[in-house]
């Protein structure tokens, strides 16, 4: 059995036809609901000014993630770059790196 999908252009109903469907592998798990991501959270208050929460709104709405969701990405963020003994990607170094100007 072949286990690549290389469609070779035609009749789509002929490429579905061609098909094989097999429902014996393991069912992935599914990622946790909201509701089981909120379970063990707890409520922590900031002030923000109404411009910033705003941008924040949207930005979260834009990720279709909810704002509590985006701040808690940044904290995470932030927090990770605090931990200078922590390696990183040699990926995420080349991108940073690439983007600085050059220097004479």
């Amino acid at each position: 059995m072949n286990d690549s999908f290389e469609p070779v252009g035609g009749d789509p109903a002929d490429i579905v036809a061609g098909l094989v469907f097999d429902d014996t592998g393991a069912v992935p798990a599914l990622p946790p609901t909201a509701a089981e991501t909120e379970q063990h959270m707890v409520t922590t208050s900031l002030k923000l000014p109404a411009s910033l929460r705003d941008r924040l709104r949207e930005v979260a709405a834009d990720r279709c993630v909810t704002a509590s969701m985006l701040i808690r990405q940044y904290i995470e963020m932030g927090l990770a770059a605090e931990q200078p003994e922590r390696m990183i990607p040699l990926s995420d170094a080349i991108r940073v790196l690439s983007g600085l100007r050059p220097t004479a």
